[in-house]
């Protein structure tokens, strides 16, 4: 980690927008959890606004197989695959439409954070514990595999209501948590950043590729913490996660599908495809003294927002390090999604999108924008959020 050093106090030109709730809309393969109930297997090839809330959606984290919602008032719904229990709801039926995870409601508990591996969740909630549930892959032949869970404890069965990681307990309150294909993270407010689950491809960034049943304080960010860098935001998708530090510098480990983490140091050679400990993304490309204010992580791509208005893309076997989007150069980026295959761009006069982000026949290179207006797509200018990093996509909108 030599290569981070101190550049003087990071101060953003563009600052993150506060969101407000509104309705969800979600588009995609309709098996993997858009939240509709249809007699038609069919993909979902629009925008389609989900009946079960009224305008009071506050967050959305869809995964490969399953999404989860919070609501303004801290309720959780999960809908989609539940094989595993990973739906919270103390079964294993599956639900196409969303299902209230009343666990934390009975417990008089509100959810303020959640994100979701492939087949297991983890979430914070108001009385400062961390939640998980889901795949235990404790079976004979997951152990004989070498899986992991990203449960955090030793759990026999699958756990199917949300549990708190016992390890967690009593120690300082989550701030973020992320979540892969088998592996949690938990960053709290002390700036500590709590790893387990799947290491074998970097996943936990704590220099090793071991697996952990029970979180562990990463090693490297206890070190970086006591130099003053602290996670500003945190998302990790599939088995790579990107970090956004003080400063405008953002650090990626885990796997590097086709350059999705843009930290590799040349293009076009396939080297540091795995990464075991936090390594800065490729500035290269980058203008002198820009600083990178968000990102966003998909499947196989990235994207970077620059204090210069400037976003670049690293991914999709086009590019292993960051690289501009050409955007008309008026036009401010207000918000940003990066997904599987495609990405899409809201600035404050367009609705710009790449591939198949929300019509799936629209295939062409990563380098062609589709131009649109919002109420083209959603019946109202006010998108509040959008994503999606897999093949189920959202967005919240007021309308």
């Amino acid at each position: 980690m030599n290569c981070l050093t101190h550049s003087g106090l990071f101060k953003s030109l563009w600052t993150r927008p506060i969101y407000r709730a509104g309705n969800l809309y979600t588009w995609g393969v309709h098996s993997l959890g858009c939240g509709i109930n249809q007699d038609s297997q069919g993909d979902q090839l629009r925008p389609r606004r989900i009946d079960a809330f009224n305008g009071n959606v506050a967050k959305v984290y869809p995964s490969e197989y399953f999404t989860a919602v919070i609501t303004d008032n801290g309720d959780l719904y999960t809908f989609g695959h539940n094989k595993y229990g990973q739906l919270g709801l103390g079964n294993t039926e599956e639900h196409q439409t969303p299902q209230l995870v009343r666990f934390f409601r009975d417990k008089g508990l509100k959810v303020t954070d959640v994100a979701l591996g492939s087949n297991h969740a983890v979430a914070l909630a108001s009385d400062g514990n961390v939640y998980t549930w889901g795949n235990a892959n404790n079976s004979f032949l997951d152990q004989l595999q070498g899986k992991a869970s990203g449960l955090g404890d030793n759990y026999q069965n699958n756990v199917v209501t949300p549990q708190a990681v016992q390890k967690l307990v009593g120690t300082p309150k989550g701030k973020f948590v992320s979540a892969g294909i088998n592996y949690s993270i938990v960053v709290n407010e002390n700036n500590q950043v709590y790893v387990w689950g799947a290491g074998k491809r970097g996943e936990l960034g704590n220099g090793c590729s071991l697996n952990f049943k029970y979180p562990e304080l990463n090693p490297i960010f206890e070190q970086l913490s006591k130099s003053g860098y602290t996670i500003q935001k945190i998302k990790s998708c599939f088995a790579g996660t990107l970090a956004l530090l003080n400063e405008g510098i953002v650090v990626g480990w885990g796997r590097s599908y086709y350059g999705s983490l843009g930290v590799r140091q040349q293009e076009y050679v396939v080297t540091d495809l795995e990464n075991y400990a936090p390594t800065p993304v490729n500035l290269k490309y980058f203008q002198p003294n820009e600083k990178v204010v968000d990102f966003d992580l998909g499947y196989n791509l990235s994207l970077f927002l620059t204090d210069q208005n400037r976003i670049y893309i690293s991914g999709f076997d086009e590019s292993y390090v960051p690289r501009p989007i050409d955007l008309p150069q008026n036009e401010k980026i207000l918000k940003f999604s990066a997904s599987n295959n495609s990405y899409a761009i809201l600035t404050d006069k367009n609705f710009y999108t790449s591939n198949e982000f929300v019509i799936p026949q629209q295939k062409r290179n990563l380098g062609f924008l589709f131009k649109s207006q919002p109420k083209e797509l959603f019946d109202s200018g006010n998108i509040e959020q959008f994503g999606g990093g897999y093949r189920v996509r959202y967005a919240i909108v007021n309308n």
